[in-house]
């Protein structure tokens, strides 16, 4: 079946991210482990928000777009067709709730309030502009959300804030010189904690980021990241814009405003645009009338 975009128009620069550890789910070889990490599990991902925010019906998890499409344009997918691919529900849950990098997906359970999140390693964190363009995406990523527009700006104060030597690449502002770096020593990651503890955002995809640092930091875990430019998609493909191969800042031209780097800057690419698996459209997989049925109940809770 043809996939739908999960995004379609401008898309804002974030931060892609993933804790490490040993998970029948996942290949920690993996070239890119953010990338991986999301490949692998995003599906798992898609149902633990679909039952934070309740959206599963006779085994059907409805895309949080279907109060405002026609029926036959709303999404979703058979939950037990996902758990099978983990090797059923109960291998899914008991993995995922008994790791240690199972970092919280939504603000009850980032509270302490309750714990059933499946998936939780991996997450992504939009900044600048465009961050609206990010919408359906961070629907498959977290259960609800904050503004992060002023992010940067927030990390920036809290790092100036921080006394002594700063471990990172110096760049203006610092978020580049911070998230460039990849991977992090152990020193890096304990200065790193002090700055996420001054952030104050109340988004939920900062505080994940924030939740995963300190454990990284707690429980001796590899925190992994990598910065991905802004760009646009079409639909069809995601081009993304041109950046410094240095700090990742968006730029066309040498020097880097953030870093001073003189050599040229990667220049814009064309990829795959991103889909929205594992939902697709309803009525293809259980019929107009099921999925009728199943629509009126959702937008009816």
């Amino acid at each position: 079946m043809k996939r739908s975009a999960a995004i379609i128009g401008p898309t804002p620069a974030f931060l892609r991210w993933s804790l490490t550890v040993e998970c029948p789910f996942r290949d920690t070889d993996a070239k890119s482990l953010p990338d991986a990490a999301f490949r692998e599990l995003r599906s798992l991902r898609a149902i633990a928000v679909g039952e934070v925010e309740e959206r599963i019906f006779d085994g059907i998890c409805v895309h949080p777009a279907a109060a405002d499409v026609a029926t036959a344009e709303v999404k979703g997918f058979p939950v037990q067709e996902v758990y099978h691919a983990y090797g059923g529900s109960d291998s899914a849950n008991s993995t995922c709730q008994n790791c240690v990098a199972n970092v919280p997906i939504s603000q009850i359970e980032l509270e302490g309030d309750l714990k059933h999140s499946k998936a939780g390693c991996f997450g992504w964190l939009p900044f600048g502009d465009h961050i609206e363009g990010a919408r359906g995406f961070s629907q498959l990523m977290v259960s609800g959300e904050s503004s992060l527009k002023n992010i940067v700006e927030e990390f920036e104060a809290a790092a100036k804030s921080v006394e002594g030597p700063c471990p990172f690449p110096r760049t203006d502002p610092l978020w580049y010189g911070v998230w460039s770096c990849g991977d992090f020593s152990a020193e890096q990651l304990k200065y790193l904690v002090r700055i996420c503890e001054k952030v104050e955002s109340k988004a939920i995809a900062w505080q994940r980021v924030a939740r995963a640092v300190k454990l990284a930091n707690d429980h001796d875990v590899r925190f992994v990241c990598a910065l991905t430019p802004p760009g646009n998609s079409n639909g069809t493909h995601w081009r993304i814009e041109s950046h410094c191969l240095a700090c990742g800042f968006a730029r066309t031209k040498s020097p880097c405003r953030a870093c001073g780097e003189l050599s040229p800057p990667q220049a814009a690419r064309k990829t795959k645009v991103l889909g929205l698996r594992p939902y697709l459209n309803l009525v293809s997989i259980i019929g107009k009338e099921a999925t009728v049925s199943i629509v009126e109940r959702y937008r009816c809770r």
